[in-house]
């Protein structure tokens, strides 16, 4: 037997709730999708916190792209988002700032639906700047335990204070307090150390600090630069070396001229000799012929 669902408005501003799991596992695969379809994806800016301006979009983006870049290198499934609406079964729409799923691929969402996904999202931070400090210290610690959601942390950027809170048993539905050695909050859905440094809060993999989008673009501009220095001075040296090739080339064909000069003049001055020496016999030759007739005309 199915069940078709239609969700309720409970609350003025809390909107509807999803379907529980028994309602979901009632309907067909065509009453899932409309169910899921029919949930309300907006989240008001005083629950998106994207009146919070600045200084609250950069820390999301930071925790956002941080998380993505590591999960990505280290070949991890797992999704990572944040302010859109998230519907827990039975429950109410929450919108934290970043959640974190494990198991589940990164590709783009208008909303997560837990029945639809499969999967509720096991870590989630909020940035606190101007918002509802009520809603993140209090209520979100009380409402987020109840969702199931493992690790909760708040970012109060004022006041430059990071707390944690986890599910120590997942039976009793109440955060116990997340203490910091030496500076270091350990997340254990995330597998990393949450540190805060000055008006920032930093991720780090055991001592090794993991960089944000801008810093790796930053690393990235700086290596392509080296990298074009050191083109530019592979060919400065290559071109140095061309041009002292082509001098000593040049070099060799100056002295290959002047041997080829020398070699002609040697082969003239032998020619002019040789001639000289014919000459000069001939001359002999000629003066002994007179002599010879002189003598005999004075013989005769």
């Amino acid at each position: 037997m199915t069940i078709s669902w239609t969700p309720k408005p409970v609350g003025r501003d809390r909107g509807p709730r999803a379907p529980t799991w028994a309602e979901w596992d009632a309907m067909t695969p065509e009453q899932q999708k409309r169910a899921a379809d029919a949930l309300p994806t907006w989240v008001p800016p005083e629950e998106s916190g994207a009146m919070d301006g600045d200084r609250h979009a950069e820390a999301c983006g930071s925790f956002k792209g941080t998380l993505r870049i590591y999960f990505e290198a280290t070949g991890q499934e797992v999704y990572v988002s944040g302010e859109i609406a998230v519907y827990c079964p039975g429950a109410h729409k929450v919108s934290p700032d970043v959640f974190v799923v494990r198991g589940a691929s990164q590709h783009p969402r208008d909303s997560w639906v837990v029945t639809r996904e499969g999967k509720a999202p096991e870590w989630a931070l909020e940035v606190l700047v101007l918002g509802d400090r009520e809603k993140d210290l209090e209520r979100h610690v009380v409402e987020y335990a109840e969702l199931g959601i493992r690790e909760y942390f708040v970012f109060d950027v004022r006041k430059r204070r990071l707390l944690g809170y986890r599910l120590n048993d997942p039976a009793v539905a109440m955060y116990s307090r997340v203490v910091p050695q030496g500076g270091f909050y350990h997340s254990e859905v995330l597998g990393l150390e949450l540190a805060l440094e000055g008006d920032r809060v930093r991720l780090y993999h055991g001592t090794a600090k993991l960089l944000d989008p801008d810093e790796v673009a930053e690393q990235l501009r700086d290596r392509l630069n080296d990298e074009q220095m050191q083109r530019q001075e592979a060919e400065e040296r290559a071109a140095t070396a061309e041009g002292r090739a082509a001098t000593a080339e040049g070099r060799a064909a100056t002295a290959e001229g002047r041997a080829a000069s020398e070699a002609m003049a040697r082969a003239d001055a032998e020619e002019r000799a040789v001639s000289e020496a014919k000459a000069r016999a001939d001359a002999e030759a000629e003066v002994a012929r007179l002599r010879e007739m002189i003598e005999r005309l004075q013989r005769g």
